[in-house]
């Protein structure tokens, strides 16, 4: 059994939800009314056939990550892990192939970077904006 790879797109629309639907992966079902962000084909028995659809996969979650910079961070690599049946053997060739590959873009991304001096800055980042928000907060309680 072979699989045929989703086409290869750019991600950039109107409506985040609109943009992460279009994820060859991520599917309405009738059982949810939100998104299930890891729906597979059928398992192969060719294990490396699923790796490779699984890698692909992969790419276009980076893309849509590269197309829709002011959604990182917005928790949408934690939705597909959530709805990943780890349990099923029959899809391993799938994520094994997905989170290979985002793995090894992870590390050429870490490569460019200084990884701990980046993460002190996200840590004053986020310290800041729940500052902002306590300040906001005091302020607009004071004006009432």
């Amino acid at each position: 059994m072979s699989y045929t790879l989703p086409s290869r797109r750019r991600y950039k629309l109107a409506a985040r939800e609109q943009q992460a639907t279009l994820l060859p992966f991520v599917r309405y079902l009738p059982s949810r009314d939100y998104p299930h962000y890891w729906q597979m084909p059928a398992a192969s028995e060719n294990y490396d056939i699923a790796c490779a659809y699984g890698r692909e996969c992969a790419a276009h979650l980076l893309q849509w990550l590269k197309d829709n910079p002011d959604y990182v961070g917005s928790g949408l690599l934690s939705r597909v892990a959530r709805d990943i049946d780890f349990g099923d053997r029959s899809q391993r060739g799938h994520w094994m192939g997905f989170f290979n590959y985002l793995e090894h873009m992870l590390w050429l991304g870490a490569r460019r970077v200084r990884v701990y001096q980046h993460l002190d800055s996200q840590h004053q980042l986020h310290d800041a904006q729940i500052l902002r928000t306590w300040l906001e907060a005091r302020h607009a309680r004071r004006r009432h």
